[in-house]
């Protein structure tokens, strides 16, 4: 051994090298076990086998067998450090070394005999090291741990390290057995440690002064105290202010499991008040800072556990944490959540999207990626399931199938564990996000609501109201087939109104009662629904029966939900930009048909609409020709998914709106524009929508058609027809008999750029419509227009359009072909493109 070369505890060397010390011991000292006579012989070399984590040759289960013989004789003469040094031993010990002794009868025998020590023969250490070993072994003798930390509290002598102990371990039993120490035991406890802080009620000196002192806190000590209070719930301000002021200056110096415990803690229990947010920040910068230094210092649960207590610690307004919340998030991402539990995952997830941290859809798929692995989804209890289908609804974030089908297989838990709250969380995420969702989940989830309504307490108003909404969103089927819970719930929220002691009164929506404005507003469109759901209709007259309670000054049910509906109304009845284009533009296009045809097929369009029934106002409705009205949405992001392939595709409510927008305007009369989301011209969604807008227009303009005076306003919704490959509704063909009457009239009056709109759109056209009309008069009439104008009237585009409509027609008419040939040529302004498509159209001609 080296004088001055010390090896670390983790040294693999040095404990090969303790191991090797021991087994030589070991030899010697076991045949004397038998003899021992009193109880430190055995405890010591007990303790130093157990710190040196040796378990071989037999000595251990000698030692232990030896103390509890004769019914634990050397035990009850052992002082309180002999009895603490077993205890800590054992909860160090392996499993094969606790099943070779009689445990159970060796404890039971110690714990006698410390019950029958006063304070003054327990020693301070003596009394957190046993509250430690009982905490590791689970172990939990009531009368013992109530005797030890009163015990504890009473020892003015204690050091700050074995009251730091005692109330970290009174909080894993607190946790981990349920154990509750007594209040006056606990609030002594507390007084001790508070007295040695500065800033507590009996601080003496500096802290650095008390730092350097012997017993003084050292950091590990500071972050074990504040977990100790947040698993036990001890929040009094007298212990935990002056506590958390000194682990926020001891940030710098703590482990990185200290700062996210102590972090942890002051979420726990709820340290928003603005005398912890000194500490709070520096544990926050000590944690940055970290994180840009040694980011893989962290282990999982700690990341998670700090993105969980900066979740509970926001302020309510600003966000002066974003710059480490993204380096966690970069983190958590960058490991691929490598080592992360199911619980790390869902609370991280649901913490981040409490922070704001929405735009990184990348971060959410590659923790779905990590949550739907098998071994992973095996361990999800129902809150975590919970939590994480929450989060990813409120980010607008479809996960993939795997997660689906994941919860799908851990139905046992929900059903068994899951309480209404996860219930109606898991099926307001369903609804939001828009399906495609899986019956066999809701049909678990509603069973599980079922059997819990009953228990009083288990599902508040908002609950309820989202359970009932999410069956709404989710579609009139759903609300069919689960009948009877609807019905439940429904009565459940007629019995909370009706005893609710205030709630909406007249017009007064600043009093929502048991529900909230929101679960008002989402009743109103569940009372919508129910009476267009088979079977559900004479559910509808349940919320429609509610009163208020008795002598209250609450009016009805249903005119609180009317009056939340129209709140909401207002409230989102600001115009966006878009909105406003949209508005002006279909107002220019009103004006140029009035110019153009003398008459419009638009008779007025009218910004923000209030309809009969609906939460908000419709965007934009257009009135038609005829009578007809046509809902035009114009929907920002939030209407749509987040995350790809699925960004095109409407979120829950958004499908909501629409489906009572369509029984209202009729299914072919609401229209949806999303803004930034211009879909690729072969995607089907496009042309789907172009097909539905223009069936919407072709009912109002093919009236109007015979009446048509101008070549333009029939060749620019022809054009506009072929385009988009429309051909239904009989308006192409109609367009183009009005050109082709009286002998072509309107094509020898129109100029060059409405002959190549016809010839382009007649080269597109399906037979059916070519066939309908005299195509052939009409190409030869507009022909005879073209070969009469020159250079001068026919634009460089209008040649190369008609040069190739003709090969696409595999028409060839010979003297208008040289004549565009010449034209075309002869242009100096010509463009690129036209010269091109030209000479490419002569190839295919020739």
């Amino acid at each position: 051994m080296a004088s001055d070369q010390r090896p670390r505890e983790d040294d693999p060397a040095r404990a090969d090298l303790l191991h090797r010390i021991l087994a030589t011991l070991a030899a010697a000292y076991l045949p004397l076990v038998p003899q021992l006579a009193t109880a430190k012989h055995c405890a010591v070399p007990l303790w130093a086998c157990a710190k040196a984590g040796y378990w071989g040759s037999g000595l251990a289960v000698a030692l232990l067998q030896r103390l509890g013989r004769d019914g634990g004789q050397l035990m009850r003469q052992a002082n309180s450090q002999d009895h603490a040094n077993v205890w800590w031993s054992l909860s160090q010990a392996p499993v094969e070394a606790l099943e070779a002794a009689d445990v159970e009868g060796l404890l039971s025998c110690s714990a006698d005999s410390l019950l029958r020590m006063g304070a003054a023969n327990l020693a301070p250490q003596a009394c957190s090291n046993v509250l430690l070993a009982c905490a590791r072994l689970r172990h939990c003798p009531g009368p013992l741990l109530h005797h030890l930390t009163a015990c504890l509290a009473a020892q003015p002598s204690a050091g700050c390290q074995d009251l730091a102990n005692g109330l970290y371990a009174l909080g894993e039993l607190c946790e981990d057995c349920g154990h509750t120490p007594q209040p006056q035991d606990l609030q002594r406890l507390a007084a001790a440690l508070a007295g040695r802080l500065p800033g507590g009620p009996r601080a003496m000196g500096s802290w650095r002064q008390q730092a350097g002192r012997a017993g003084g806190f050292i950091p590990q000590h500071l972050s074990n105290m504040l977990l100790g209070c947040a698993k036990l719930g001890y929040a009094d301000p007298t212990l935990l202010r002056p506590l958390a002021d000194v682990a926020g200056q001891a940030a710098r110096r703590m482990e990185e499991q200290g700062l996210a415990n102590s972090l942890y803690a002051l979420g726990v229990l709820g340290c928003k008040d603005p005398a912890y947010a000194p500490a709070v920040e520096c544990l926050a910068a000590a944690v940055q800072q970290r994180l840009q230094l040694q980011p893989d210092a962290f282990k999982p649960q700690g990341l998670s556990n700090i993105l969980y207590a900066l979740a509970l610690l926001q302020p309510e307004c600003g966000h002066q944490w974003s710059a480490v919340v993204e380096l966690l998030a970069a983190e958590c991402k960058r490991r691929e959540f490598a080592g992360f539990s199911a619980q790390g995952l869902s609370s991280s997830a649901w913490a981040l999207e409490k922070l704001g941290y929405r735009s990184d859809q990348g971060w959410f798929t590659a923790a779905v990626a990590a949550a739907a692995r098998p071994d992973i989804m095996r361990t999800f209890t129902a809150q975590g399931l919970s939590n994480l289908w929450l989060a990813l609804a409120r980010v607008r974030h479809r996960p993939v199938a795997a997660l689906l089908e994941g919860t799908i297989a851990a139905s046992e838990v929900l059903r068994t564990q899951a309480t209404g709250q996860h219930c109606a969380n898991m099926l307001w995420s369903l609804a939001t996000l828009g399906g495609p969702y899986d019956l066999r989940l809701v049909d678990v989830l509603v069973e599980r609501l079922w059997e819990l309504l009953p228990t009083r307490g288990e599902l508040n108003g908002q609950g309820m109201a989202n359970s009932l909404w999410a069956l709404a969103v989710l579609g009139p089927g759903v609300l069919s087939q689960n009948h009877h819970i609807v019905e439940r719930l429904l009565r459940e929220v007629v019995g909370q109104w009706e005893t609710a002691p205030e709630a909406i009164a007249g017009g007064d929506s600043s009093r929502a009662g048991p529900f909230g404005k929101e679960g008002l507003t989402q009743l109103w469109q569940v009372q919508q629904e129910l009476a267009h759901a088979d079977g559900c209709r004479e559910l509808a007259g349940i919320l429609a029966a509610a009163e208020g309670a008795a002598g209250s000054q609450q009016g009805s049910l249903l005119s609180a939900m009317r009056y939340a509906a129209e709140d909401q109304g207002q409230a989102d009845s600001a115009t966006s930009a878009l909105q406003q284009r949209v508005v002006s533009a279909l107002g220019r296009l009103q004006r140029r048909q009035q110019l153009l045809a003398g008459v419009s097929s638009i008779a007025s369009v009218c910004g923000e609409q209030v309809v009969e029934g609906l939460v908000g106002r419709v965007d934009v409705v257009v009135e038609l020709a005829g009578g007809r009205r046509v809902a035009v949405e114009v929907d920002g992001p939030w209407h749509f998914l987040a995350n790809d392939p699925h960004t095109r595709e409407q979120n829950g409510p958004t499908q909501l709106r629409d489906r009572q927008l369509k029984r209202q305007f009729g299914a072919g009369n609401v229209l949806g524009m999303a803004s930034g989301q211009r879909p690729r011209k072969d995607d089907p969604a496009r042309a789907d929508l172009l097909h539905r807008i223009l069936a919407t227009l072709a009912v109002a303009y093919l009236p109007l058609v015979p009446q048509l005076a101008t070549a333009k306003s029939c060749a620019m919704p022809l054009w506009a027809c072929a385009k988009a490959g429309y051909w239904g509704g009989r308006l192409a063909v109609a367009l183009l008999q009005q050109l082709g009457r009286d002998g072509g009239e309107l094509m020898r009056q129109a100029n060059s750029q409405d002959h190549a709109n016809v010839w382009w759109s007649l080269s597109t056209a399906p037979a059916e419509a070519l066939a309908a009309a005299d195509v052939e008069e009409l190409l030869s009439c507009s022909a005879d227009s073209l070969l009469r104008m020159g250079v001068a009237g026919i634009a460089p585009q209008a040649c190369s359009n008609v040069l190739l409509a003709c090969a696409r027609l595999r028409h060839c008419p010979g003297p208008l072909l040289h004549h565009l040939t010449a034209c075309l040529a002869a242009q100096p302004s010509a463009g690129c493109q036209d010269l091109a498509n030209g000479l490419y159209a002569l190839g295919e001609l020739c």
